[in-house]
């Protein structure tokens, strides 16, 4: 395992990578069958004529992948809570695809109490073209060193 990431190592404009996942064409199906059984989901024919043009992804499994692929980073940061997130999904996630989580710390600063600080990160799950499928903006509490 890597060495721990505390507060003090994310900074204002520090950027990590997750790894690599795929979207697994019968696992999404069996999720949206299971929690998200919308036409565009579940049913090919009806996906194709959809204005996505065939199958995607529930937002729930898309955000399922990203913490899947963030999982071993997460490991390695002193993370004590998320505490607040926003999400948007701005491309579908289709079977197949490979995605990534890009993390850009945007702010940093020590909270009220001792031996832990906030920081903010703007997260961007992206698939191999490069298109971001979900932008989250990560509110995090993350021991400090001291």
């Amino acid at each position: 395992m890597a060495e721990k990431l505390y507060w003090e190592d994310l900074g204002v404009g520090t950027v990590l990578w997750s790894d690599e996942v795929i979207a697994d064409r019968d696992e999404m199906l069996e999720y949206a069958i299971k929690n998200d059984p919308l036409p565009f989901h579940i049913d090919e024919a009806a996906a194709a004529r959809s204005v996505f043009g065939g199958l995607v992804a529930s937002g729930g499994y898309t955000i399922m992948l990203w913490y899947r692929a963030a999982i071993r980073l997460h490991s390695t940061i002193a993370l004590l809570a998320g505490n607040e997130f926003s999400v948007r999904l701005p491309h579908p996630l289709r079977p197949g695809d490979v995605v990534r989580t890009r993390y850009d710390f945007e702010e940093s600063r020590r909270t009220s109490k001792p031996g832990r600080g906030y920081v903010t990160s703007k997260q961007q799950l992206f698939n191999q073209n490069n298109e971001p499928v979900l932008i989250c903006k990560a509110h995090w509490i993350v021991a400090t060193r001291t």
